[in-house]
Formats: C-alpha cells, sequence, structure tokens
C-alpha cells in the first residue's frame, strides 16, 4: 500500500537549511497497524504530513497504492487526501455548532459525488463508535473521549484506504485513553489500515508493529509484544 524511497525533508528559512528526514525507506501493506514512535524534534510529525500528503518530500518517491504521488499538483494531492486517506489529530478540530452528525458528514463536502446514503452512513459510524445516543449533541456537550469519537467517524465517513492518527490520545485521561485505543484495535480488527504517531509505549505497544525515529531516520521496526504469538 505505501512504498518510501529515499524520503527526505529540509525546510530552509533564509539561509538556514534544517534536515528534517534522511533518507527513509519504508514499506507498509494494507491492513497493517503501524505505530510510529520518536521524541519531539525527530521528524515523526514530518513523516505524518508526508504519508498524509499534506506535503511533499524534497527528495525520494513515496508511492501511495502504486501510484507515485511524490510529484503530484495540490489539486491531485487534495483529491488522494479525499478519496484515500482519513485522519484524527490530537486536537478534534470539530465545528463547535454543528452537531456529531454534521461534524462527521463534513468530509463530504469535498466528495467528487455526495452520497445518495451519507446521513444514514453519518449515523451508523456513530453508533459504531458508541455514540448511537449522542448524535444531536454539539462538541461542548461531549466530553474529550466522546469527541475524539466524533473526530475518527469522521475520518472514516469517505471510506478511506488508510487512517492516520496524530497523537489521538494527548489530549484525554486514561479511562478516555484506553476507549480509545480499544476502538483502534477493533478497527484494524475489521480490516482498517492504521498508522499513528505517539510519544506513549503504551499507547504503541497496542500496534502490531512499531517503527522508532531518531535524527529524521527509522532506526527501529520491530512487531509489537502484544502482536507476537
Amino acid at each position: 500500500m505505501i512504498r518510501l524511497r529515499g524520503i527526505e525533508k529540509t525546510f530552509t528559512s533564509g539561509t538556514l537549511e534544517t534536515r528534517v528526514l534522511q533518507g527513509i525507506d519504508l514499506d507498509v501493506a494494507e491492513g497493517e497497524y503501524v505505530a510510529l514512535m520518536g521524541a519531539s524534534g525527530t521528524g515523526k510529525s514530518t513523516l505524518m504530513n508526508l504519508l498524509g500528503c499534506l506535503d511533499r518530500p524534497t527528495g525520494g518517491t513515496y508511492h501511495l497504492d502504486d501510484r507515485d504521488v511524490t510529484g503530484l499538483s495540490d489539486e491531485e494531492l487534495s483529491r488522494v487526501r479525499n478519496e484515500k486517506i482519513g485522519f484524527v489529530f490530537q486536537q478534534f478540530h470539530l465545528l463547535p455548532r454543528a452537531d456529531a452528525v454534521q461534524n462527521v458528514l463534513l468530509p463530504l463536502v469535498y466528495a467528487r459525488k455526495y452520497p445518495v446514503d451519507a446521513r444514514a452512513r453519518a449515523e451508523g459510524l456513530l453508533g459504531m463508535v458508541g455514540l448511537g445516543d449522542r448524535m444531536h449533541h454539539q462538541p461542548g456537550q461531549l466530553s474529550g473521549g466522546q469527541q475524539q469519537r466524533v473526530a475518527i467517524a469522521r475520518a472514516l465517513i469517505a471510506e478511506p484506504r488508510i487512517l492516520f492518527a496524530d497523537e489521538p490520545t494527548g489530549n484525554l485521561d486514561r479511562d478516555s485513553t484506553r476507549e480509545i485505543m480499544d476502538l483502534f484495535t477493533r478497527l484494524h480488527s475489521q480490516g482498517h489500515s492504521i498508522i499513528m504517531v505517539t510519544h506513549d509505549p503504551a499507547t504503541a505497544s497496542r500496534a502490531s508493529r512499531i517503527l522508532e525515529m531518531v535524527d529524521g531516520r527509522i532506526v527501529s521496526d520491530r512487531r509489537s509484544e502484544e502482536d507476537r504469538p
């Protein structure tokens, strides 16, 4: 599903160049659940942005579903994101005056064809994440964990090929963190491909594969303890 070869990313400010990613090679198969770990400043969020087609590398190639997306235009990258990728962030990014159903439906506004069953799909996803009785609540009426469940349902509404999660439990308490991670485990068991950025080893251990980054390079690629026979 994902193939990176020699991926580099350099940021330039005036005459100063900062090389953040340094020749990354990576393959991720369909259906994998991958945790991407590393201290602050190691490049994991930069790599996530590239994988999610939110940014472009300055070197190397990125194939997504056998398509080289490295040199696509902004419009083409936007279409790839809308059709193939779902995002879950640490900040929930919900519209405060919209209810849960309306928030879940947002990505479909940019779809090339709005599904006739869009509302039923949104309500079904909210039921799946345990919010069947909170569909018409606005974000301010929901707990942090419930808001993140809405965000996960929103990420799934366009039936993406892969789900990216950037520190999805970073703003949650222990109980909500466990509930959200249980939900990701269930989504993976249903066949969803997931790549998650996290700094927390306990969260990472819920994935089937753990990548660790240091100074813009992947220095470790291993199966998690929980995934070993």
